[in-house]
């Protein structure tokens, strides 16, 4: 009887354990497994002696979805695989993570690879859009010093974004480097006022501050200090409500004193002279395609491309940090960015401002790629049969323009001497066909730098699209010129010190000799 009942107890007391940890594990399970061997196999159930189903490598992280002892007591982590697919691994190989994000991201570009792994060259998961954001819970460099952002896609499957096409509009639990000791000492009186709408008001002095909310044209909040940003934008502090302080841009804003006539004398008649102006002038493009960015630097955000002879209302000029002259034009109605004034012009009234061409478009002769890698279809859209793939740079023979049921752009090129294909125009663009030639100059043996007028470029480390990517490199960006150079296909190289102690390759077409 005492034998028995020593049995019933162990037996309460060991079930008691179990049902104390799935209790536990129930309430603070990880969210994901983390490989720590090179190789580790995944099998079907948990055991050696299971069904190999595949390998994972070191430094892989898969989704959490259970936890298991084998028959000798080892535990194995079920984990989530691609295409649905699930598998066991052992504890001896793996670690389990629960993972809390650190901040978000937004993606600035039309069309963005989501990739498996830290990679240009790992596996594509899928492709996101412009406008997209995810949280990111790690930050990465790969070889090429690019920074990646880690986040989850789809079903909690742990996926890779290039931080080339991101931007951080959220960090958590980070503190502000700027504190709200600094303070402006000639604040009595004035106030901020909003001039546009919507406008963020964000938690400190930087586009990178977390949004705190949003404020609307003619708003007025107590003026409390000045800053500038690493972009050299200026910011006004402000008490956004009675209990928290906030910054907007200055140039989305003006200071007034509380009667509301403005606190600078200076800033009125310039506006009043920049109206003035912007009525009288337009500015037009000369470049093939030239980007619009958010501020009068290469660094300002993309809002849009414009292209050659298209004509924009003038508003004002502004000189950057390397003495390089920006015009802030109207690019739509009610949005304003800036252009580089090295590839517009300065032109008449606004009289003429509906004689916009597309002679761009009508001239033009050859696509060329501008995505990493572009996959050419036999039909215009996704659901196309794919034919091959084509790497950034080259050209091909322009034929036609469609779209397809989702409003997307394709272009028809004459893929090769006997096949016809269709590539997205958001991976590629129409030039013209003398454009190749354009970079001959006679003026090599006294050029100095080679200036870069397109972003981002590949710099490779021969004179060749096949070659090792050393890195990229952006529009505006200068370096010494060492050489020129023409690969198997005709196509003009040149070779700068692209960094002290390397030297690279970049394409011909995607810079110029200064």
């Amino acid at each position: 009887m005492n034998k028995n009942l020593k049995k019933i107890i162990a037996t309460m007391l060991v079930c008691a354990l179990f049902s104390g940890t799935a209790a536990l594990e129930a309430f603070a399970a990880p969210k994901y497994v983390n490989i720590t061997g090179e190789p580790v196999a995944v099998r079907e159930n948990p055991g050696t002696s299971a069904k190999f189903v595949q390998q994972v490598h070191y430094g892989d992280q898969m989704a959490y979805l259970a936890e298991k002892n084998d028959k000798n007591g080892v535990r194995w982590y079920q984990i989530k695989l691609s295409d649905n697919k699930t598998g066991w691994v052992t504890s001896a190989y793996a670690e389990t993570v629960d993972e809390k994000n650190v901040g978000r991201v937004e993606v600035t570009t039309k069309l963005l690879n989501v990739r498996s792994k830290a990679s240009l060259t790992s596996d594509v998961l899928g492709i996101t859009r412009i406008g997209s954001q995810f949280d990111y819970f790690s930050v990465k460099k790969d070889s090429s010093d690019q920074t990646w952002y880690q986040i989850h896609y789809g079903d909690d499957q742990v996926a890779w974004l290039l931080g080339t096409y991101c931007k951080v509009v959220k960090e958590i639990n980070k503190t502000d480097s700027k504190t709200d000791t600094k303070t402006d000492t000639k604040t009595d009186g004035k106030q901020v006022e909003i001039t546009a709408s919507p406008v963020n008001v964000r938690s400190k002095a930087s586009l990178s501050g977390s949004r705190l909310g949003t404020s609307s044209k003619g708003k007025r909040y107590e003026y409390l200090a000045s800053d500038t940003d690493e972009k050299g934008q200026l910011w006004y502090k402000i008490r956004y409500t009675s209990d928290k302080s906030g910054w907007v841009l200055a140039s989305l804003s003006k200071i007034v004193t509380t009667d509301g006539t403005s606190a600078s004398t200076t800033s009125a008649k310039t506006t009043t002279s920049t109206t003035a102006e912007s009525t009288k002038k337009q500015v037009q493009i000369t470049a093939t395609a030239l980007n619009v960015r958010s501020s009068a630097s290469i660094s300002g955000k993309i809002l849009a491309t414009v292209k050659n002879g298209k004509k924009f209302n003038y508003i004002t000029s502004k000189k950057d940090s390397a003495g390089k002259t920006w015009y802030q034009i109207e690019y739509k109605s009610g949005k304003k960015g800036w252009i580089l004034s090295d590839y517009a012009k300065l032109t008449g009234t606004v009289a003429d401002s509906k004689t916009t061409t597309t002679t761009a478009k009508a001239t033009a002769k050859q696509v060329r790629i501008t995505g990493e890698k572009v996959n050419v279809r036999d039909a215009a859209g996704y659901s196309g049969k794919k034919l091959g793939s084509v790497k950034e740079g080259k050209t091909f023979k322009y034929l036609a323009t469609k779209k397809d049921n989702q409003g997307n752009t394709w272009y028809q090129i004459q893929y090769t001497s006997t096949k016809k294909g269709w590539v997205l125009a958001s991976l590629s663009k129409l030039v013209a066909a003398e454009t190749a030639t354009t970079t001959k100059t006679t003026a090599k043996t006294t050029a100095k730098q080679v200036e870069i007028i397109e972003s981002p470029v590949n710099v490779r480390a021969s004179a060749s699209t096949g070659s090792k990517k050393l890195g990229t490199t952006s529009e505006g960006k200068k370096f010494k010129y060492l050489a020129t150079k023409k690969d198997a296909k005709g196509k003009t190289w040149y070779q700068i010190q692209y960094t002290s102690q390397t030297k690279g390759w970049i394409l011909a077409s995607f810079c110029k000799l200064v």
